[in-house]
């Protein structure tokens, strides 16, 4: 059970390994760049977007509405306004004024590509009903004197006939398609007598336009990741190639390194309340032994299997540190001495217990000398005297290592 074990957490050191080497391709200046690259290219595409898209909107419907304008301004003097008074029902389909008003809009639509070109009014029972329709008798959605407005076109309408002119300022989609519906009132002495309804298919330019809108993130996808894999290929050139943080990172065991470790201990004396600050130090025992036995390979795969134990025990609790060549301190807030205590055995057992997966030699035996200490402001002037009594309790623990020998 002990070999099996010991041969689990040797694949955990290799799988570790990896990480840490793709961490190593992935660089965080490459995250860095990478996000502010996504953040300026979304940005630009929806800018651009929507300013191109609003002036071209916008440009449409202003074409549309022109159309509607020079309809309305020729057939405002073509119709008969007596219509709107003599029309009713189906019967007086057969009246001249009706016939009259028919062939107008019937030839008024087809040869302006209108899709519905009708009169309506209101009747005296307040009722909106169509009184001529420029559609051609026999279409399915042609509509008699006196059938009934639909509801949905009903409050434009009755915007129409209080003397309002209404252009819309989008296309419309309705259960008959996208529309584009323009209502004008037409005067007879004066007075509003009934309205004049212009409607033109935009289901082309609706979709154009819907196309558009369901494009954009794949192209501000499409454009992201283009443009930061170039940033980054560019920027990995004309940099450094050495411009990961190097100067807070330890190259060997992708751990935070001295310079990091007294820049975190520097800030963390801001802190009002630090009572429940503790310090881990640890130091390797038998590395020279390793290193002059086996080579310094075996030597910086020891060192490294110490970090990955180090980052795997304690590191969701604090931060760790490689201070020196086989020195290591962790930085944790929020705890207690019962918890570091934990900590240090969980090192100390981890790293004797899987020795053999980490060096496979059986005359060296790894471990670590492990100390301790908790912030005291009895004792403690500031974080540095807490680090020096930390540092104590680790040599206590190599000098009895030593001793054991």
């Amino acid at each position: 059970r002990d070999s099996s074990t010991s041969r689990g957490l040797g694949d955990v050191y290799k799988r570790q390994d990896k990480i840490m080497k793709i961490k190593r391709k992935i660089r965080r200046v490459d995250v860095q760049v990478s996000i502010l690259i996504i953040l300026t290219t979304v940005f630009c595409s929806v800018c651009i977007y929507l300013i191109a898209y609003r002036l071209t909107y916008h440009d449409m419907i202003k074409s549309l509405q022109d159309r509607v304008n020079a309809i309305y301004t020729y057939l405002d003097d073509m119709l008969d306004k007596s219509t709107f008074q003599t029309i009713n029902s189906k019967s007086d389909m057969k009246n001249e004024n009706y016939l009259k008003g028919k062939e107008i809009l019937t030839n008024i639509k087809n040869s302006t590509n209108v899709r519905y070109l009708y009169t309506a009014k209101k009747t005296d029972t307040g009722k909106l009903i169509y009184i001529i329709d420029g559609l051609e008798y026999d279409a399915e959605d042609f509509r008699f004197p006196g059938d009934k407005i639909e509801e949905e076109i009903c409050p434009d309408m009755e915007r129409a006939l209080k003397d309002s002119v209404v252009l819309p300022d989008e296309i419309k989609s309705t259960d008959w398609g996208e529309i584009f519906i323009a209502y004008f009132p037409i005067h007879d002495k004066g007075e509003v007598a009934g309205v004049l309804g212009i409607e033109f298919e935009a289901s082309h330019q609706y979709s154009t336009y819907l196309r558009l809108k369901q494009l954009l993130p794949a192209v501000i996808i499409f454009t992201c990741l283009a443009s930061t894999l170039c940033a980054v290929i560019i920027f990995r050139k004309i940099s450094n190639p050495s411009y990961k943080d190097s100067a807070n990172t330890d190259f060997l065991t992708d751990l935070r390194n001295s310079n990091a470790f007294h820049t975190d201990l520097n800030n963390l004396e801001s802190i009002r309340s630090k009572v429940r600050i503790g310090i881990i130090e640890a130091d390797l025992n038998n590395l020279k032994t390793v290193n002059d036995k086996l080579g310094h390979n075996a030597g910086d795969t020891y060192i490294k299997a110490a970090a990955q134990t180090f980052e795997r025990i304690v590191g969701k609790q604090g931060k760790v540190y490689r201070v020196g060549g086989d020195e290591f301190t962790a930085v944790i807030t929020n705890t207690d001495k019962d918890i570091l205590q934990a900590l240090t055995l969980k090192l100390q057992d981890s790293i004797t217990e899987n020795s053999k997966s980490i060096i496979p030699d059986p005359d060296i035996k790894l471990s670590l000398s492990v100390g301790f200490a908790i912030y005291d402001p009895q004792i403690d002037s500031d974080l540095r005297d807490l680090c020096v009594r930390a540092d104590k309790e680790m040599y206590k623990s190599k000098k009895a290592f030593h001793n054991d020998l």
